[in-house]
């Protein structure tokens, strides 16, 4: 099978937002693309959003509900878990915030599929219209647009401590089977797309942002209009772990991070200059020496290292045990 998609929210804001919800997951079913499964994933939403949401679609879309204390990591890794269990395997797992919107595009899932049918491939994202934050990543004006810098003659590759924030992406099925779920889900705020370009390299694979697929993050009420956002669990800021987890500061800091070529929230030395940075925002710079030509890791420490440290123990959070519903569509 190809796409499982997750569309994810949040119900904790008290807001009934259905006709948001509703209206983004036309979007998706709207696309010429058969091979997909889609699950609409809430935490602790309500069960009048539910049967809006339910009247709307039927068992055209699988459902997956939690009201557990989960920050969108783990209810995504565990709506995803919960597919595979229904569904079986597929080549790319879909993570798709509430707020985001496909175009008009109805090639734009097939699109991305082709992308994460090519095995060197682990992260595949859509450019994002808003807050998708590449000057801050990519190092130029924040008037100008990645293309305009890099071109748009070929999809853009990621470079190795760089990312793009977390709106839409495709995760590969290696990814998923290598280190057991698909999102690093010690994190509970932001942080998690520090990650990625390490993730994907640590695995012989490339984060990529397609070159021809776009999607709209918002409502129209400015970038950060609080639909839902994974931060309403456990609230925003950096560097926010699950309870129990060891901290970031103690993980990015470790002799193994470093030895294995690990980084973390590259942008600080090059911002700070620019900006009111906190003296104590952690952060670690890779290790260039510990990849290839490629930009793959030279051996498997850096795959152990974040299964070891990105990822939760059982002992933290044993997924079998989170309480939840699945109702499986047709």
């Amino acid at each position: 099978m190809s796409l499982m998609i997750v569309y994810n929210t949040c119900g904790l804001s008290g807001r009934e937002n259905s006709s948001t919800y509703i209206e983004h997951i036309s979007s998706i079913l709207d696309q010429n693309f058969e091979d997909k499964r889609v699950i609409f994933s809430g935490c602790f939403v309500s069960k009048k959003t539910f049967q809006k949401v339910y009247e709307a679609f039927g068992d055209r879309i699988s459902y997956y509900f939690t009201n557990e204390k989960l920050a969108v990591n783990q209810s995504f890794n565990h709506a995803v878990l919960k597919g595979i269990q229904e569904f079986g395997e597929f080549d790319g797992y879909v993570y798709v915030a509430s707020d985001v919107r496909f175009t008009d595009d109805l090639t734009s899932l097939a699109k991305l599929n082709n992308r994460i049918l090519n095995e060197e491939n682990g992260i595949v994202s859509p450019e994002i219209d808003k807050d998708n934050g590449y000057f801050w990543w990519f190092d130029f004006d924040e008037s100008q647009n990645i293309w305009d810098v890099f071109g748009r003659e070929k999809d853009f590759v990621v470079p190795l401590g760089s990312t793009a924030n977390l709106h839409c992406a495709v995760f590969s099925n290696k990814i998923l089977k290598e280190y057991g779920r698909p999102l690093p889900d010690i994190f509970v705020s932001y942080c998690s797309e520090s990650s990625f370009s390490f993730l994907a390299a640590a695995v012989k694979q490339r984060f990529v942002i397609a070159n021809d697929v776009m999607c709209y993050h918002g409502t129209n009420k400015g970038m950060h209009q609080g639909l839902d956002g994974q931060t309403q669990v456990f609230g925003a800021g950096w560097d926010i772990v699950y309870p129990g987890c060891k901290s970031v500061k103690e993980i990015v800091e470790s002799p193994e991070a470093a030895a294995c070529g690990f980084g973390h929230e590259e942008w600080v030395p090059r911002f700070a200059h620019k900006m009111d940075v906190p003296d104590d925002k952690t952060f670690l710079v890779h290790d260039v020496n510990q990849f290839d030509e490629n930009g793959f890791s030279i051996d498997d420490r850096l795959k152990e290292f974040i299964k070891n440290n990105l990822f939760l123990s059982k002992e933290i959070l044993d997924y079998d045990k989170i309480q939840h519903a699945f109702v499986r569509g047709k």
